[in-house]
């Protein structure tokens, strides 16, 4: 898995430490148009103890975005109607604070693509569930 530091890493701690501890689970958004894996993402990382929604494209995520702020979004870049990347436009437009995202992807993405999404990293398809899961403990509190 690439994983680099950005920006966004840095304004996602800064949030966390900012923000006063609670017994609110860590949220986590799952975009994937693919329903039964969308499907599985949801229930392994409810299991860890997030508090998670999904999404079945970029524009259903944003619409979820309206009014639901996130720790980390779990993103396929591949989708029909709004694709990853454009969802990433369009969410990185909007004001801040904005989640860490990683990709989820089953092409391989190079780190400069990875890192002109800003993402804060990458996860191949097919993925293994303890790499789902750490990169879920790294970003959200579950």
């Amino acid at each position: 898995m690439e994983s680099t530091t950005t920006a966004q890493d840095a304004e996602a701690q800064d949030l966390r430490d900012a923000a006063p501890r609670s017994n609110q689970p860590g949220r986590v958004l799952v975009v994937e148009d693919e329903d039964s894996l969308r499907e599985v993402i949801e229930v392994l990382v409810s299991i860890e103890g997030c508090d998670v929604k999904s999404a079945a494209g970029g524009a259903q995520a944003l619409e979820i975005l309206s009014d639901w702020q996130p720790d980390l979004i779990l993103l396929d870049l591949y989708m029909p109607g709004m694709s990853g990347r454009e969802f990433v436009q369009s969410y990185r437009a909007r004001p801040a604070p904005h989640a860490p995202i990683i990709i989820l992807s089953g092409t391989n993405e190079t780190p400069e693509e990875v890192r002109d999404l800003e993402a804060a990293g990458w996860l191949p398809k097919p993925f293994n569930v303890d790499e789902l899961l750490a990169v879920v403990a790294q970003y959200a509190d579950c």
